[in-house]
């Protein structure tokens, strides 16, 4: 095989590289910046509202520290799978496992069955690296809020490993085919950008999850790395340049330390969730890196900024500080149902910083000390097994519901999981040629016609249980067709459920059989934009078509939208959080509050189609003073703004006698 050199003398002799690149603090200082972003961000999100991006930064770190790694040993002809994997091994796992498990035993005693059952699946995605596939998959309707998954932020490593996986093998086989690998790295980094900028918008989860979408971070890591191993510059490299580019000047030096750091406050301050990311945007990060890190360890910003021993030493603990800062938020937010207090989550903040400093005094240090590497790996990696096995063990047994302190509760427990009909919901979908999952539909009786469509969104879905018993009794056969706004004529944009929402009003509105529409939607109606007066004008026209087809229209009135979760109104096992004590009511005026210009609207709409009849589902769950969110001893809701499937049964218990129907 040829060996290139990883760089040429003054006077032209080739010199080897050591394996491995120096070790620079102002390194340890940048991720520092990362690490404390994050933390930030997900402890006071208001303060830095980019600081998420602190997970480009990191991916710029790695793909040049591993990457200067594996290039350097290849091109010494020192490589071994087996040694760098075992080295990442070492790096990853203890702290990794450690904290896996101590989230495995605080489910335990915390988490109700459905949270422990999440957690099991996600213990098993983080030890296999697969939690960004898992997080992707897990986008949805019935998907669960992101505060409520304590290993959420082990999609970064998920990416990362999925990465380390495949790269090592791309650059042995361009050393094998004797192929340049910078020009891997240009084209397969050139089209993951392109990718991501493609799909960001119309696919943002995708985007945002998909290795495929974020590997070009990790690659201009790497591209950095086999500039700084050779002594070249991208542009001596396109021209085809052999020797070494001469060092740049400090001036020039400091410029790029200045410009990078300048990059990364513009993104800490300019990206935010509202932002299609990473796209375009992730340049801020990703470029902001790469500069502070070609700088060299002398430039301005690197010398006097990253390399402070208060920063290098938080770099040196900011693995174990991001494994540990996002479960403890995130337990913090299960039990409190809600964003903790800010002193609550400082505190938090401030465990996380203790946790991780004794992680790697007492754990990191001496495993990736060279003593027994080989036992130590085969340890790691049986420990890690067990995690997952633990994990999959949680998962397969639905959350072990036998738990001491979760059967006392086992019935108020099973209204918060969402209840889905699956197989009735494949045959319906069969049954219209529905394709993707955002055209989603259920059918009472799926080999006859239906006679009732109930459509709208995720606030139809939660009625369906009550209605389709309701009218099925009655000889109906209702069909729930599950898409966004159920208006006619609104644009679709990028959102799949709205683009989905034409083909099924025009399967309500044409079929023969159908004799009741039903409209459910949590959409709430303004006129103070242009938007506002379309949405609203698209809703007319949607009851003036639907009525001169000669359809019964019902139109739903939304329930109560709660400021706190009915997880809250339950005791937790082993906490001693009882939910018995807590008012698990809404102040009725403030629901009338919250609703008074959407439902003036709405009233003043319906005057001008008197024929359609209204189904106010927060009757039943509110009296004159507050509505309940527990009614005879049962959870009416499954999170802020859903009914359970008892609060669906309860609800449409009142169906017939509110629009005047045979009971």
């Amino acid at each position: 095989m040829k060996r290139e050199s990883l760089s040429a003398s003054a006077a032209g002799a080739p010199l080897v590289a050591p394996p491995h690149p120096a070790y620079r603090p102002d390194i340890d200082g940048l991720r520092a910046v990362a690490v404390l972003a994050v933390v930030l961000f997900h402890a006071f999100p208001s303060l830095l509202p980019g600081g998420f991006i602190g997970v480009d930064i990191f991916f710029i770190i790695s793909g040049f520290l591993i990457g200067s790694i594996i290039m350097g040993e290849m091109e010494q002809q020192r490589f071994s799978f087996a040694r760098f994997y075992g080295r990442r091994v070492k790096r990853i796992f203890p702290a990794l496992a450690l904290v896996m498990a101590s989230c495995f035993v605080a489910g335990w005693f915390v988490l109700f069955a459905d949270e422990f059952r999440m957690l099991g699946r996600h213990l098993v995605a983080g030890a296999g690296f697969i939690s960004n596939l898992l997080l992707w998959s897990e986008v949805g309707y019935f998907d669960t809020a992101a505060d409520t998954k304590p290993l959420l932020h082990l999609w970064s490593l998920g990416i990362e490993e999925q990465f380390y996986i495949f790269w090592p093998i791309l650059l042995m086989l361009a050393q094998r085919w004797r192929q340049r690998a910078w020009r891997w790295a240009l084209l397969l980094g050139g089209l993951s950008f392109l990718l991501n900028v493609a799909l960001v918008h119309r696919y943002p989860s995708a985007t945002f999850y998909s290795p495929a979408s974020r590997v070009w971070e990790l690659l201009m890591g790497s591209m950095l790395a086999y500039l700084t191993l050779h002594g070249q510059t991208l542009a001596g490299l396109l021209r085809g340049a052999s020797a070494p580019a001469p060092a740049p000047s400090a001036q020039r030096r400091n410029l790029y330390s200045v410009l990078g750091m300048a990059l990364l406050v513009a993104g800490f301050v300019l990206v935010t969730r509202s932002r299609a990311f990473p796209g375009w945007w992730a340049l801020l990060p990703t470029l902001g890196a790469v500069l502070l890190i070609a700088a060299g360890p002398q430039a301005w910003c690197n010398r006097y900024v990253l390399a402070q021993p208060l920063m290098v030493g938080v770099g040196l603990i900011s693995y174990p500080l991001y494994l540990w800062h996002w479960p403890l938020l995130s337990f913090a937010h299960i039990l409190h149902s809600a964003q903790p207090a800010w002193q609550i989550r400082a505190a938090a903040v401030l465990l996380a910083v203790l946790l991780a400093w004794l992680t790697y005094r007492v754990l990191e240090q001496r495993v990736r000390a060279p003593a027994h590497s080989r036992r130590k790996v085969v340890l790691l990696s049986v420990v890690m097994t067990l995690v997952a096995a633990a994990g999959l063990w949680i998962a397969t047994h639905a959350g072990l519901p036998q738990r001491a302190g979760i059967v006392a509760n086992a019935a108020l427990q099973k209204s918060l999981i969402v209840v889905e009909d699956v197989p009735n919901a494949e045959a319906c979908k069969a049954r219209y040629g529905f394709a993707s999952k955002y055209a989603y539909c259920l059918l009472d009786q799926v080999k006859q016609d239906p006679t009732v469509v109930l459509i709208g969104d995720s606030h139809a879905y939660h009625l369906v249980a009550g209605l389709t018993r309701y009218y099925h009794a009655h000889g109906g056969n209702l069909l729930m067709l599950g898409t966004r706004v159920p208006f006619i004529g609104l644009p679709s944009g990028d959102d799949p459920y709205q683009q989905a929402t034409p083909r099924m009003l025009e399967l309500a509105l044409n079929t023969a059989s159908v004799q009741t529409v039903i409209f459910s939607t949590a959409l709430k109606l303004h006129e103070g934009n242009p938007d506002g007066i379309a949405t609203v004008q698209a809703l007319r026209t949607t009851l003036q078509r639907f009525s001169a087809a000669g359809k019964q229209l019902v139109w739903v009135n939304d329930v109560p939208m709660l400021d706190f979760e009915p997880r809250s109104c339950i005791g937790r096992p082993g906490m001693g959080l009882a939910g018995a004590g807590k008012d698990c009511t809404l102040p009725r005026a403030t629901f009338d509050r919250n609703t008074a210009g959407h439902a003036a609207i709405v009233a003043r709409l319906l005057k001008e189609f008197p024929q359609v009849k209204v189904f106010d589902t927060a009757a039943p769950l509110c009296d004159a003073s507050r509505c309940h969110v527990m009614l005879d001893g049962k959870l009416m809701y499954r999170d802020t703004h859903h009914l359970s499937y008892d609060g669906d049964l309860y609800v449409a218990s009142t169906y017939a006698r509110q629009l005047g129907l045979a009971p």
